[in-house]
């Protein structure tokens, strides 16, 4: 029994450093939670945070690529704008004689009657002319749908723009047609300086 009233006599002596344990065990609990609680709070919030920025980059890629598909078109478009100044649209003279000489050509390789040209030109303000010609034209069906597809699939960029049926005879096959077309002439000196000079 003396032994247990020393055993009780040492505690008591270590009761102030049992407390001391105890409350630094309580501490360390509640630093131990806190320190958890908020490591696992910052990986659902690094998770949320990759899953976002995942998002976002797939739509950058999407932007990207279609920002690249439109600078393709652009580049496109700009040597297409290059080709048809240099190669298809001719300096006015004399490049009107070419024209009216390809559209004479045509008609014959294609067995239609060509009648009188009449045209009117129009300075637009890209730096081009416009050229529209109105003619006649006389054949059998297939010669007028040659004649057509010849102009349209031309180099020099003929436009039909209005083709209507002026006459057909009777007994015949043959078809009279006024044909209305456009071209385009890079713009030297305007009309009116052509005309002053």
């Amino acid at each position: 029994m003396n032994a247990f009233r020393a055993f009780l006599e040492k505690l008591k002596k270590r009761r102030k450093a049992f407390v001391h344990l105890l409350i630094l065990l309580v501490v360390n609990g509640v630093l131990f939670a806190g320190v958890t609680y908020r490591l696992a709070n910052k990986q659902e919030i690094l998770a949320d945070d990759q899953q976002r920025l995942s998002l976002e980059l797939e739509q950058k890629k999407a932007e990207l690529e279609a920002l690249s598909l439109d600078e393709a078109r652009v580049t496109a478009n700009a040597n297409a704008v290059t080709d048809f100044w240099t190669d298809v649209v001719k300096t006015r003279v004399p490049g009107l004689t070419e024209a009216w000489e390809e559209i004479d050509r045509l008609t014959k390789e294609s067995n239609v009657i060509k009648g009188r040209t009449a045209y009117g030109r129009e300075l637009m303000d890209v730096g081009l002319e416009q050229i529209k010609a109105t003619m006649p034209v006389e054949g059998t069906y297939f010669d007028l749908v040659r004649f057509i597809n010849r102009l349209e699939r031309s180099e020099r960029f003929f436009l039909v723009e209005e083709v209507r049926l002026a006459q057909r005879e009777r007994q015949g096959t043959t078809i009279r047609l006024d044909c209305s077309i456009s071209f385009y002439l890079k713009a030297g000196t305007t009309p009116a300086e052509e005309a002053g000079s």
